[in-house]
């Protein structure tokens, strides 16, 4: 990876923002600066606006236009990081000054000029801490032993000053002393540094270049000096300079370049919504970035971030939730700890009497509890999170909408939502590479033992719901081939997943998803292909699916029970389904020879339609079958269908699925006499089933018997054996 760095730079060509033509004019301006005071010129722009940077080419044009100069100013970078006292930085200011003199070609100016600074270095070393008697006159005890109370009292400071001075104007030597970054100074500091500038701004010759954040260097002055920190600023600053405050265009256009090459250095490419992503600029960057600096923040941390997670994410959201980490990072944190808030949580429009204005104020007024900017943070979150914007009523143009967001891996989407906090990736059951070769790539073997293997792992769950998020991206020519090896597997689909109050099985997810496919498909003919193929090949697994999908078509042409029409879902013509149902009589009666139906997950609708369709058939199936106490008693257990409320779960028997066979009472006495020392011949749900059965009966329809209750009644049984 190729991370921005947030060196400054030094030359022009290296200039991102414009800076090289001012720099070029500020170089000039001190170069050919011909008055004989010391000058003091302050260079004020905001963290991360490139003042270093500045300085840096200054320096490259005053050394340009020096070249032929046989007296070249001197230029000296004095960083005041490391010292102890005020007195220690002015010691070590001349002592800075004093190396750099000593580094010089010229041998008049290292003598004179190194001698008289020598001198008046040296007197401030020494008075340091005893009150004043003249001006600069104080004693310092730990050189007044070093050097003896004679010396101490021949020191004058004003007089080395004049000699430095008269140095300073016969050698005529320009040194310019460029001091950076003082706003990154503790308050103190920034003090001591304009005391120091202060007491030596007016040696001739000698031109001050002061950098730093107006604002930080005013508030500190103030606070320390307890006076007007602009209007000391304004005595010491003789010729401002602020910074030219840099183009957003200019700024954006870098900001993008560096995007640019983060997304195409990436393995695999990389997809956004150019309507959705103008709007996440807009309202979830835009507003955060001022400086170049807060670019490379953002590109480098995201360049990193987005690497790990590129391909289960979404482009547009992670530089969104990326540049509110580095930038905004108290909005960031509240979005990571309100999941519930921003992606939606259990109908919350109908579990509050408050209108959408009611929550923008109360979001409002939390945002600005946390000095968070209220109008851009509403802005923001309500852009990425769809759910949120409804609420608040506040929706953004080119906003993505609520179905979108499984499909395009956004933020909003439960299941990704932590990927853009914690990088856990366990939340990721099926990983979108592999869901897309599902969809583009693999063929038929390939695509089933692939869905196999998902399966067994026990996501299939996530893969159906994946995959349906994604329909309209299936290529037309790949609809057939999805559908048909979903309508295959669909049987052996295990798992269901639980929505509050209800649960929705593997298998039924699987039909919605098969259904959504066959929707996509132009032709009746294309349609009916497919679900005549699928009938044609029906097995046990598969049964109850082929079942269901013809039961529902019947219903849509007001057939079996169905008491009207409904033309959206006569997905096939009326004659083709009458052909369905004569392929689908032939495969159940020879699965029925063959192998037990007992076993069946979706037994009761498997035979209710076996007994619409082919109704002698169907009974001499279940004359054979109930010679048998035990098949007799599963093919009731067959037909039991499951309840779930807020009193729990449990299992109900519709009365007209079994009447015209058997009644209630022989069901009800069967179960009664049947020897329990035999219940292992039934599965333990099963069990569950008979033991609903009787107790149900004994409620005479008024209740329904729950789980708990009908587990008591078997364990009663297996006691009682």
């Amino acid at each position: 990876m190729d991370y921005s760095t947030d060196r400054p730079i030094h030359t022009a060509e290296d200039d991102l923002l414009g800076r090289a033509s001012f720099s070029k004019q500020l170089g000039k301006a001190i170069y050919e600066y011909n008055g004989k005071d010391g000058l003091v010129i302050g260079l004020f722009g905001k963290w991360g606006t490139g003042k270093t940077s500045v300085i840096n080419m200054a320096e490259n044009e005053i050394i340009h236009l020096s070249e032929k100069d046989e007296n070249k100013p001197l230029i000296m970078r004095f960083a005041p990081w490391n010292y102890s006292d005020k007195d220690n930085l002015i010691s070590l200011f001349f002592q800075s000054l004093k190396n750099k003199i000593d580094i010089q070609d010229n041998e008049e100016v290292k003598k004179k000029i190194g001698k008289a600074l020598n001198d008046y270095s040296n007197a401030f070393d020494v008075l340091s801490t005893i009150p004043v008697l003249s001006t600069g006159a104080i004693v310092a005890k730990m050189f007044a032993k070093r050097l003896g109370n004679k010396w101490i009292q021949d020191t004058d400071l004003d007089k080395t000053k004049e000699i430095l001075e008269k140095v300073l104007i016969d050698v005529n030597k320009k040194i310019i002393i460029v001091i950076d970054d003082i706003d990154r100074l503790t308050n103190s500091q920034i003090r001591d540094i304009f005391q120091l500038v202060k007491q030596v701004a007016d040696f001739p010759n000698v031109i001050y270049v002061l950098a730093m954040d107006r604002d930080v260097v005013r508030s500190a002055l103030t606070e320390v000096h307890n006076i007007d920190g602009s209007e000391y600023l304004e005595k010491i600053i003789q010729v401002p300079f602020e910074l030219p405050e840099l183009r957003k265009s200019k700024l954006h256009d870098i900001f993008f370049a560096k995007l640019g090459q983060v997304i195409n250095n990436l393995p695999n490419k990389v997809e956004w919504d150019e309507s959705y992503w103008s709007s996440v600029f807009r309202n979830c960057i835009e507003p955060f970035i001022h400086t170049l600096r807060d670019v490379n923040r953002v590109v480098n941390t995201f360049q990193f971030r987005y690497s790990l997670v590129y391909q289960e994410t979404s482009f547009e959201d992670m530089i969104a939730i990326t540049t509110l980490e580095v930038l905004e990072p108290e909005l960031y944190k509240w979005i990571a700890s309100n999941k519930e808030s921003v992606c939606g949580g259990f109908m919350p429009e109908f579990l509050s009497n408050n209108s959408n204005s009611d929550y923008r104020k109360l979001y409002y007024n939390e945002f600005e509890r946390l000095k968070i900017n209220p109008d851009l943070a509403l802005s923001c979150v309500s852009t990425i999170f769809p759910v949120f914007a409804n609420v608040i009523n506040e929706h953004q143009y080119g906003y993505r909408p609520i179905s979108d967001v499984r499909s395009r891996m956004c933020v909003a989407d439960k299941g990704r939502f932590e990927l853009y906090f914690m990088f856990d990736l366990d939340d990721i059951k099926v990983s979108r590479n592999i869901i897309n070769n599902c969809i583009y790539e693999f063929d038929e073997t390939t695509l089933r033992i692939t869905i196999t293997g998902i399966n067994k792992q026990g996501n299939i769950t996530y893969f159906i719901e994946e995959l349906k998020s994604l329909v309209d991206k299936i290529p037309y020519t790949r609809l057939d081939l999805l559908a048909s090896v979903m309508l295959n597997l669909q049987g052996e689909f295990k798992g269901e997943e639980q929505k509050y109050l209800f649960s929705i099985s593997a298998k039924d997810k699987a039909e919605y998803l098969v259904y959504d496919i066959m929707n996509r498909l132009e032709t009746e003919k294309e349609r009916y292909g497919l679900i005549r193929s699928a009938v044609e090949n029906m097995d046990k697994s598969t049964c109850g699916v082929m079942a269901r999908i013809i039961n529902r078509t019947e219903l849509a042409y007001g057939r079996l029970v169905g008491d009207s029409e409904k033309e959206e879902d006569q997905i096939i013509s009326l004659s083709n389904l009458e052909e369905l149902e004569k392929i689908y009589v032939v495969r159940i009666s020879s699965i029925a020879d063959s192998e037990s139906l007992l076993d069946i997950d979706e037994m009761n609708i498997v035979f209710y339609l076996w007994q619409c369709l082919d109704k002698d058939g169907a009974k001499f199936y279940l004359e054979k079958l109930f010679k048998n106490t035990v098949n007799k008693l599963r093919f009731i257990c067959g037909l039991a269908g499951r309840w779930n409320g807020t009193n729990g779960n449990g299992w109900s028997f519709f009365v007209k699925s079994y009447s015209e066979y058997i009644s209630q009472d022989e069901i009800y006495n069967t179960i009664q006499s049947f020897d329990k020392n035999k219940l292992d011949e039934f599965t333990e749900i099963e069990q569950i089933k008979l033991a609903s059965f009787v107790l149900n009966h004994h409620k005479g329809g008024m209740e329904r018997t729950n789980e708990q209750e009908a587990m008591e009644l078997v364990n009663k049984w297996k006691t009682e054996k």
